[in-house]
């Protein structure tokens, strides 16, 4: 084998392996969302059932002060309910393909929330209130 195909050789598992380090994260990523049957959940009666959900990735802690919605696709929905600065989540599943989480107290759905007014509780910072 000539110098030139051992190099090009090494360069293409180089790629591979980048490739592979890549894509690694995603497809555990995928891999941990499992799905969450509907019927396994129970929802206050204004919360409208979503076509699917799936595990939630993290615990929550709410980063901005957010409304709860009755409905995911939030167009015209109600508010169920308000959630401030540092409460902790009762997060219950995450919507299939969206990226909002159903919400709830003692183990009922009250409505839906967007993952981007929440913190993961590992990463949540409160600020010199305490809050």
């Amino acid at each position: 084998m000539s110098t030139r195909s051992v190099l090009s050789w090494i360069r293409g598992g180089a790629n591979a392996v980048s490739a592979a380090v890549i894509v690694a994260p995603f497809a555990l990523t995928v891999a941990l969302a499992a799905d969450v049957p509907t019927d396994s959940l129970k929802f206050a009666p204004d919360v409208v059932k979503a076509p699917g959900y799936e595990t939630v990735p993290a615990n929550y802690v709410v980063a901005n002060a957010t409304s709860v919605y009755s409905d995911h696709s939030f167009y015209g929905t109600k508010v169920t309910g308000e959630l401030k600065r540092g409460e902790h989540v009762d997060a219950l599943a995450k919507v299939k393909g969206w990226d909002w989480l159903l919400v709830g107290k003692n183990g009922t759905g009250i409505g839906y929330v967007s993952i981007s007014m929440l913190s993961p509780a590992d990463k949540y910072i409160p600020n010199a209130n305490g809050f």
